[in-house]
C-alpha cells in the first residue's frame, strides 16, 4: 500500500510523456489517480510543471479527468499560475512579470543570435520557426535527430550571450533566459510556499525536466522508464528513482517506493 507520504508536501509533475504516454488516451490512470487522493488526503499540494502553455495545459487536464485539479500549474518552462478560490487560475505576478520583461530585454540584447537561429532554420527543411506575437520564440524539427544538430548550432551561436539559452523535449525548443526553466520556477513556487526541498517529489522524462530533477529544488526526483537517458543519469545522480514502469504508472512505483523515506 501506498503510505500517506505526509513528510512530502509538494507533487512536481511534467505533464506529457510523465503522466501521459505516447502513445495514450489522455487520461488520468487509475494507479496516479490514487496516489493523487493519498496525497491530497495528506494534506499534499500538486503542480504539473509543464512546457505547456496556460491555455494548451488546461486543455490537457481537462481530457487527464484527475480525482482534483492541480493546485499550481507551471508553464512554458518558466511562469506560475495559482489556482483560485473560483477554480480558475490566475498569475504570479510578480514572478510573471519579471520573467515577461528579462526575456523582453533578452531577445533584444541577443537579437543578432535569434536572427542567425532564423537564417539556418530558412535553410533546413527540417526546421520551422515558431513565432509568437511577431516574434521568433522557438523552433519545431522534423525529429529528434534534427534537433541535436539544431541544439549544437544554438550552443555555438549563443558562446558569447550567456544568458541566452533554450529548453527542448522532443522536436519542440523554445528560446529562454538561462535563469527560467523548470526548476527556478519550481523553486520559486516553494520559496512563496515556504516548503523545503525535503519535502518536494518531481517527476519528469526528458531534457526540459533537468531543471527540477537534479536534485537542487527536490529531494525525492523520478522518472518513468521511458525517459530520455540524461534524465535516467541525472536522476540517479540526485539520488532519485528510475522507474521500471512507464509513464504515470512509473510515477506511481516511485511514489510508492519513496513513501518509506530517501532511498539512502
Amino acid at each position: 500500500m501506498f503510505g500517506l507520504m505526509s513528510f512530502l508536501r509538494l507533487f512536481s509533475t511534467d505533464f506529457d510523456g510523465t503522466l501521459i504516454g505516447h502513445p495514450s488516451d489522455g487520461r488520468c490512470l487509475p494507479a496516479f489517480a490514487e496516489v493523487l487522493r493519498r496525497h491530497r488526503a495528506a494534506g499534499g499540494l500538486w503542480a504539473v510543471n509543464t512546457g505547456r502553455g496556460l491555455d494548451h495545459a488546461l486543455e490537457g487536464l481537462e481530457k487527464f479527468s484527475a480525482p482534483h485539479e492541480p493546485d499550481f500549474l507551471l508553464t512554458s518552462e518558466r511562469e506560475i499560475f495559482l489556482r483560485g478560490r473560483d477554480g480558475g487560475y490566475f498569475p504570479h505576478a510578480e514572478w510573471n512579470d519579471l520573467c515577461y520583461a528579462r526575456h523582453d530585454r533578452l531577445f533584444e540584447v541577443s537579437a543578432a543570435v535569434v536572427r542567425s537561429i532564423c537564417r539556418f532554420a530558412e535553410h533546413s527543411p527540417d526546421v520551422e520557426v515558431i513565432v509568437e506575437d511577431g516574434r521568433p520564440v522557438g523552433l519545431i524539427t522534423s525529429g529528434e535527430h534534427v534537433m541535436e544538430d539544431v541544439a549544437a548550432f544554438i550552443g555555438r551561436e549563443a558562446a558569447d550571450h550567456p544568458d541566452f539559452s533554450f529548453q527542448r523535449n522532443t522536436v519542440y525548443l523554445r528560446f529562454c533566459h538561462r535563469d527560467y526553466h523548470k526548476g527556478s520556477a519550481l523553486g520559486e513556487l516553494c520559496q512563496m510556499l515556504g516548503i523545503d526541498r525535503s519535502e518536494v517529489f518531481a517527476a519528469g522524462d526528458h531534457f526540459n525536466d533537468i531543471p527540477m530533477l537534479d536534485g537542487r529544488y527536490a529531494a525525492f526526483p523520478c522518472c518513468p522508464s521511458n525517459a530520455i537517458p540524461e534524465v535516467k543519469r541525472i536522476v540517479a545522480e540526485a539520488g532519485g528513482y528510475v522507474a521500471v514502469r512507464p509513464a504515470a504508472d512509473g510515477i506511481s512505483e516511485a511514489w510508492e517506493i519513496f513513501s518509506n523515506g530517501p532511498l539512502s
